[in-house]
């Protein structure tokens, strides 16, 4: 490259004593020096999905609604502290004596008032345990609605893959057909064909111009959709590699994963336990409550007949609820209800997360096979177009032959393309099927085994908090110092 940059400004010298604008010769270096210096961008599916969890504003949504129940737990907290306020008045009286004069007196009082609930039935304690079962089950209703956006940006990048390999094909076709056509004319002015035979190649033309459009107008949704979930316009696209090391040997084990990982099920779980303690909870209604409160207060006045008084107080309050119109068996029975609800939701759920593993796993093995059987085809029309060939140069063939050939191996290769896309499509919805698409959990353990991952964690969190009082930036591909990339 720099060979190259030296001969063109040995170049660019010449012309210049020649008689040619050294500025416009100036700026041809530096428009060829930047083409040749930039590379060739190129996507892949492992970095398109940590750039949707880092850009997509569904997954933001998720994660902002998490944290508003973060801090309900928190609130929960709050109710094992004490509840301490100040205050402060300030009056004036003012009396008209029947002597005629006035008198004004002025009270000023401060003080600190302090309480706090050392019993109330267990209520405080099981409510913060209920918070933080519904904090977990956010958690992993965050962590579904992650693997749902990942799964759908795996189509569209599929989508995507499979729609240039098309244009690109049926470019092809197009190509081979317009020179077939003229061709065909040449020969039938020559006499070796007929007008049937143009016709037909004309057919098959047309066809092929509509099917390209086609192949267009599905790139052009396909890219609006991948731009849409990742934040960036569709690069160079490579077919992925196949995680197949997370592939079970049976449908059994699949649905065996899927109960072990799966976050729809385990947010179910973790609402279940807080309906358990929203029972208990409700039934500490019953019990006795025990308070503990004091006072300090400071009294001044301007009046003769009014002293100036420090008060000090400190009690202890017990009440015990008797009667309340039936509020508080209401209360136990609504969450009794609300609980049975919730665990059959889960059993519900359990049996369809079962099924739903092991019929990902069996559609990907049958695209698996459909994408063998689609390269088998492939192999077997283009030996059959080549035979053909030749027997139409010995007169055993006709030329209507060779176009209804060339048509079957187009439609195998179509159907390779498409095989291939739902392979890669079927593979990663068993994994969604499981649990285990997932770019924050992949963060997490890497976070919690390997030290220097833990480090660079830290210091992408670091950023995080300090980019919260800057202007945000636009979403884009990762770069070179992205904090994520050494764990790609």
């Amino acid at each position: 490259m720099f060979e190259a940059k030296d001969a063109m400004s040995s170049k660019s010298a010449a012309a210049t004593k020649a008689g040619t604008r050294p500025h416009l010769v100036a700026a041809l270096l530096v428009a060829v020096s930047v083409f040749a210096i930039r590379p060739a961008c190129a996507d892949n599916l492992a970095q398109m999905l940590y750039d949707v969890y880092d850009n997509n504003p569904e997954i933001h949504a998720e994660e902002a609604g998490l944290d508003v129940k973060k801090a309900m737990t928190k609130k929960a907290t709050s109710a094992f502290m004490p509840q301490v306020n100040a205050y402060a008045s300030h009056s004036m009286v003012e009396e008209n004596l029947k002597s005629g004069g006035t008198d004004r007196t002025r009270t000023s009082q401060y003080g600190l008032e302090a309480s706090q609930r050392l019993f109330n039935g267990f209520r405080n304690r099981n409510n913060l345990i209920k918070a933080k079962y519904e904090e977990k089950s956010g958690y992993y209703q965050v962590r579904s609605r992650e693997r749902e956006i990942l799964l759908e940006a795996v189509k569209a990048y599929m989508d995507v893959y499979a729609a240039r390999k098309m244009i690109s094909l049926r470019r092809e076709h197009v190509a081979n057909l317009e020179k077939q056509k003229r061709a065909t004319q040449a020969r039938i002015r020559a006499g070796e064909l007929t007008r049937t035979d143009l016709s037909k190649t004309e057919a098959l033309l047309y066809r092929a111009y509509a099917s390209l459009e086609g192949a267009q107008a599905d790139l052009g949704g396909a890219a609006g959709r991948y731009e849409a979930l990742v934040g960036y316009k569709p690069g160079d696209l490579i077919y992925p590699q196949m995680p197949v090391r997370y592939l079970p040997a049976t449908p059994d084990e699949a649905a065996k994963k899927a109960l072990q990982m799966h976050p729809d099920l385990r947010a179910s779980r973790a609402s279940d336990r807080a309906a358990d303690y929203a029972v208990k909870s409700a039934q500490g209604a019953f019990l006795p409550t025990l308070d503990l409160s004091g006072e300090i207060a400071e009294n001044f006045a301007s009046s003769v007949a009014q002293t100036n008084k420090s008060d000090r107080s400190l009690s202890l309050r017990l009440s015990l609820p008797l009667f309340d119109g039936g509020a508080r068996s209401a209360e136990v029975e609504r969450a009794r209800a609300a609980r049975s609800q919730q665990v059959h939701q889960t059993n519900a759920l359990t049996a369809k997360i079962k099924a739903s593993a092991r019929e990902q796993f069996l559609r990907y093995k049958a695209a698996e096979a459909a994408m063998r059987q689609a390269k088998a085809e492939v192999n077997a029309a283009s030996n059959l177009l080549r035979g053909i060939k030749i027997e139409e140069k010995a007169g055993q063939r006709s030329y209507l032959d060779i176009l209804d050939a060339e048509v079957s191996l187009l439609d195998a290769r179509e159907l390779e393309i498409y095989s291939q896309a739902d392979s890669v499509i079927a593979i990663y919805s068993y994994l969604a099927a499981t649990g285990q698409l997932t770019v924050s959990g992949m963060r997490n353990e890497y976070a919690r085994n390997d030290p220097e991952t833990a480090a660079v964690v830290e210091r992408a969190r670091q950023m995080a908090s300090a980019e919260k009082t800057q202007p945000a930036k636009a979403v884009g591909r990762r770069s070179a110092d992205d904090p994520w990339s050494g764990m790609r």
